[in-house]
């Protein structure tokens, strides 16, 4: 099975759109879109166009897996006044990003992550960006990837018309050791009661109850995105 170090990677184009197409299909198979955003038809075409960047690993010829760098977003995609960044600061979204079925369970999800946040780091250099992405509670793979790869939940929003997302934030600061509540995914308020103390997402955690959240007390850093 295709591991991420075996794949080819490169930068997707638009004649890589209808592979992007029938693999981001595919992957989400029936999630609704309280797990999954199904983007409309003028998604993928305008990333390709210049909206965004999006890059592919490839096994031979076949697409298995993709990722979305977005930069130019709508009004409505804008987290800035909730993180309390000025408006100056540029938006970057991970918006998006599909495995192919048969190769999960192998690190493409966070290798997607990892590559779009050097890319971002890259493209936006010299450039004050937030750099973040959306993802339902209910979608412990994608939040608890994003976490392992330096994201933290900032914000709970409705998006895509009225559906919990977690705002994640790509941010290097140190938490206060020995502050942390666990939360169920789904325990919405309680989240927000800690977000609004300053408060974040951190890491997933398994016990005999399920999955849990755990939330770590304000950064000890002054600075922060």
């Amino acid at each position: 099975m295709p591991c991420a170090q075996s794949l080819a990677w490169r930068p997707l184009g638009p004649a890589d759109l209808p592979a992007i197409e029938a693999l981001h299909r595919r992957a989400i198979g029936g999630a609704g879109p309280d797990v999954v955003k199904p983007e409309g038809p003028d998604f993928f075409p305008g990333i390709l166009a210049g909206r965004g960047r999006a890059i592919g690993g490839f096994e031979g010829e076949e697409l298995l897996a993709y990722g979305i760098l977005q930069h130019v977003l709508p009004e409505s995609d804008d987290p800035r006044a909730a993180l309390g960044v000025p408006d100056t600061v540029q938006r970057v979204k991970l918006a998006g990003a599909s495995v192919a079925p048969e190769a999960r369970g192998r690190g493409l999800q966070r290798a997607l992550i990892a590559r779009r946040v050097q890319l971002a780091r890259t493209a936006f250099a010299g450039t004050p960006i937030v750099l973040y992405a959306t993802s339902a509670p209910a979608n412990f793979a994608s939040w608890s990837n994003l976490m392992a790869e330096g994201f933290a939940v900032r914000a709970v929003k409705l998006y895509y018309g009225g559906y919990p997302r977690y705002v994640m934030v790509h941010e290097d600061l140190q938490m206060e050791a020995g502050a942390e509540a666990w939360l169920d995914p789904a325990d919405l308020e309680g989240q927000r009661r800690l977000l609004a103390q300053g408060w974040r997402g951190s890491k997933m955690i398994r016990d005999p109850g399920g999955v849990r959240i755990a939330y770590t007390a304000a950064p000890a850093a002054a600075g922060r995105p």
